[in-house]
């Protein structure tokens, strides 16, 4: 009996990608940092402006809010804007998926740190939160995390399709 045998294919030169060095590695990392501490930077300073009104007469609106979710919106958008889709292996800039995803990820410990847990960090059950429960505080936190999930999603979709194009060719 004789095997056929086929041979397997040699990457070429061009094929190879060269390894990320160190400074790349640090680069991306610290990068990713950033990302992280600009999503707690947002829901920080979002939870203690979103309660700011501007009053016209009698009626008063919560302009803080529409504030506070433009700043999520643009902190989200312009991640995944800027952050390619896949990381290259010689770049210093991390993926768009696990960069939306630690820009959400700060505003998310920063809004619940200061809704339920409050500063400072305790269990003991007190009365200084940030977040009150009323329906401005309801929304800034149902739309940011709907508004988070949705970044997440598109970022994740991008991904998704650069890999099945990748493998198609």
């Amino acid at each position: 009996m004789s095997a056929v045998t086929t041979p397997t294919p040699t990457p070429s030169p061009a094929d190879a990608a060269p390894a990320p060095t160190a400074l790349d590695l640090a680069a991306r990392i610290l990068l990713s940092a950033m990302l992280l501490a600009a999503g707690l930077a947002v829901g920080v300073v979002g939870s203690f402006l979103h309660r700011a009104e501007f009053a016209t007469g009698s009626t008063q609106w919560p302009d803080g809010l529409l504030l506070s979710l433009g700043a999520l919106v643009g902190l989200l958008l312009g991640a995944s804007e800027l952050l390619p889709v896949q990381p290259a292996p010689r770049r210093a800039l991390p993926a768009r998926l696990p960069g939306i995803g630690l820009a959400a990820a700060g505003w998310v410990i920063a809004v619940i740190w200061l809704s339920y847990i409050g500063p400072p960090f305790t269990f003991a059950g007190k009365g200084d939160v940030i977040l009150a429960n009323d329906w401005i505080s309801m929304t800034f936190l149902i739309v940011g995390m709907a508004l988070a999930t949705y970044f997440l999603y598109r970022a994740w979709i991008a991904s998704l399709d650069a890999k099945l194009a990748k493998a198609r060719g």
